[in-house]
This record gives structure tokens, C-alpha cells and sequence, in this order.
């Protein structure tokens, strides 16, 4: 009687030669994942833009993944040079603990440093490596060939239409003045349901290959949104918003890119406290404050400055609190301006 062997075949994880940027990394990934390496590039520049994760995940994966033609990795190949002296090595090893220490309590990226951002793209090469078989299974020719398996439709028309579908509803509420959406949340949940319908498609033998590769877009644009907080429906282009009694103040004023001016030289405040929130995405926002009355200002740019009186802080992550008594202390103004990527400037008059 003659039979079937199946053997397991297995495949490595390489950094090719051909086709890479930089380190072949991106190129690797995308090779042993079956994905577009253009989509871990997306992630590696986005985790870096959003703390500086990218960074470390990329010089990481290049020192682990042995190059193509290649038996062992970088780290490999250092750490069997110092099998004789392995002092030398848990030195280099603490040394480089604590250098990545201290570059997640730098200051250098905007925050957060979305560490679990990097444990999500990690987790859904997981779940992709479980559920299109990777490491696959070579049949030996004999009388009698097994079926192949059978797997049904892909499930990435279901997610893009259901997500075609929620950003719509959303945006026309938002857009109505409904729902004020903060996208941030809402972009989480698109990752939440696209990794549920990755489940979902292990369970039920659907593809779901595109659905992961939507998946990690969706975490890129969340890193940048956390990182640069764009509100993405408040409107493109130059805009000055100009109140001139407490009637016609609003509570808050948002911009999503361009030049923002916000003129409250004109309010005449009542006493007591005034609470009014600016947020711009990317550009200058200017806020004007009427002369005399005391302000708090709370100041704030992921990335770029924040001049407040002429006080001048600028970088990443800039936070700066400013009081001013004022003339009439009776009456305070108390303001939060926020910028992603720009500039704040609040002035008199």
C-alpha cells in the first residue's frame, strides 16, 4: 500500500539582500508574512514618530533576524565571540538596558511612547503566523494526494465596507455638530474590530490575510493621531475666530491644519473664572486675551514652540503654565492652547 508523507517544512525569518531600504528588515517581515513590506515601514516610521518605539523595534529585529546566506544573526554571532567571556557580554547587556532607560524618559519624541502600540503590531503578526500556516507542509508524491484545504472568501470586503460605513456615520455626526468624535477612540475601535474579525476568520476558515495588513494601517494612523492629535474633521485652511461679548464665546475652538487665530481681545469677561480650550492639529495658533483681566495659561506642542507672553519654550512635548495677575484679578481667563506640530503664541490685546 502506498501512503503520504507529509513533511514540515521549515521557513526562516531573513533579512533578504534585494529590495531593502535600509537593514532589510521591512523587506524580511514582509517576505516571511506574505504582506507588503510597505506596511511595516508605514509602522516602523509611525511607532518612531509616536515615542521613538519604531526606532528601537527596527534596531532590534536587524541585530535577531541573520541576514540572507547568513547561518546566525548579528546577536548571535557577537554573543558565541564572547561565550568565553560572558562577563563582557551581561556588561554590554546592562549597559544597553539602561540606554533604553533612559531614551523612554527622554524628551525626544512626541509622547506618548506608545509601547503598546508595538505590542499590537506584534500580536497581529502572531495571529497571522497561526492562521495562514506559515512554516507550511510539503507533500511527498505517492499513489494517493491529500485534498488540498479548503478556505472560503476573504473577509477584507466585510471589514473595508464596515468601516467605510462607521467613518461615514461618524463623520456626518461630527460634522453636524451631533457628536464631537475623538478620533483617537474611535480609530482604537477599528483596531478592536478589525482583530475581532481576524478571530473570526480563523474560526469560520475565512482569509484574513488583508484584513491584518488593514489592521497595521489602522495602528500607524492611531500612533500618528495620539501623537500629533490632529483633529481630523475641525477643518483645513487659515481661520480667525473673533467673539466680541461673552454670548458669542464658545468654550472651544479647533483647526485642524492651517493658521488659527483666536481674538478674545474684545470679550469683556465676566468675574469669576472663563474656561476656553484651543486646539490646532499642525500650524500657528495665536490667541489674543483681553487686556487686565488675570489668565492662566496652560500651553502645549507635541512637537515645536510655545510662546506665551514672550516666554519662549520650545522641542517636543513642550508644556508650559503661565499666570498673569493682571490688572483685574477679579476676572480670569483660564486657557488651555494646544498645537500637534506648530506653534502657540497667546499675547494682550
Amino acid at each position: 500500500m502506498e501512503t503520504t508523507e507529509t513533511i514540515r517544512e521549515v521557513r526562516r525569518l531573513t533579512r533578504p539582500r534585494d529590495g531593502r531600504w535600509l537593514g532589510g528588515v521591512a523587506a524580511g517581515l514582509g517576505a516571511y508574512f506574505d504582506l507588503n513590506p510597505a506596511i511595516y515601514r508605514i509602522a516602523f516610521v509611525a511607532l518612531s514618530l509616536a515615542g521613538g518605539t519604531g526606532i528601537l523595534l527596527y534596531v532590534a529585529a536587524w541585530l535577531v533576524i541573520p541576514e540572507e546566506g547568513e547561518q546566525d544573526s548579528i546577536a548571535a554571532v557577537a554573543l558565541k565571540r564572547q561565550r568565553d567571556r560572558p562577563g563582557r557580554a551581561v556588561g554590554l547587556a546592562l549597559v544597553a538596558f539602561v540606554g533604553i532607560l533612559a531614551l523612554g524618559q527622554a524628551s525626544i519624541w512626541p509622547d506618548p511612547g506608545n509601547v503598546w502600540v508595538a505590542a499590537a503590531l506584534a500580536g497581529a503578526a502572531l495571529v497571522w503566523w497561526q492562521v495562514s500556516g506559515h512554516g507550511g507542509e510539503r507533500v511527498v508524491r505517492g499513489a494517493a494526494a491529500p485534498a488540498p484545504s479548503v478556505r472560503r472568501a476573504s473577509l477584507f470586503p466585510l471589514a473595508a465596507g464596515a468601516l467605510l460605513v462607521v467613518i461615514g456615520v461618524i463623520a456626518l455626526l461630527d460634522a453636524g455638530g451631533v457628536w464631537n468624535a475623538d478620533w483617537r477612540f474611535v480609530l482604537g475601535g477599528m483596531v478592536v474590530g478589525c482583530g475581532a474579525l481576524v478571530a473570526a476568520g480563523e474560526v469560520t476558515g475565512r482569509k484574513v490575510g488583508s484584513v491584518i495588513g488593514l489592521a497595521l494601517l489602522l495602528v500607524a494612523a492611531l500612533a500618528v493621531s495620539l501623537a500629533v492629535r490632529v483633529p481630523l474633521f475641525a477643518g483645513i485652511g487659515d481661520r480667525v475666530e473673533h467673539p466680541t461679548s461673552v454670548a458669542t464665546l464658545d468654550s472651544k475652538y479647533e483647526l485642524g491644519i492651517g493658521d488659527f487665530n483666536v481674538n478674545l481681545a474684545d470679550v469683556p469677561l465676566a468675574p469669576g473664572e472663563t474656561h476656553v480650550k484651543t486646539t490646532l492639529g499642525i500650524g500657528d495658533l495665536t490667541v489674543h486675551v483681553p487686556a487686565g483681566v488675570a489668565v492662566e495659561v496652560d500651553g502645549r506642542a507635541s512637537a515645536g514652540q510655545v510662546v506665551i507672553f514672550g516666554h519662549i519654550d520650545d522641542g517636543t512635548s513642550v508644556h508650559s503654565l503661565f499666570h498673569d495677575a493682571g490688572s483685574t484679578p477679579a476676572r480670569v481667563l483660564v486657557l488651555d492652547a494646544r498645537v500637534g506640530v506648530g506653534r502657540v503664541t497667546v499675547v494682550r490685546g
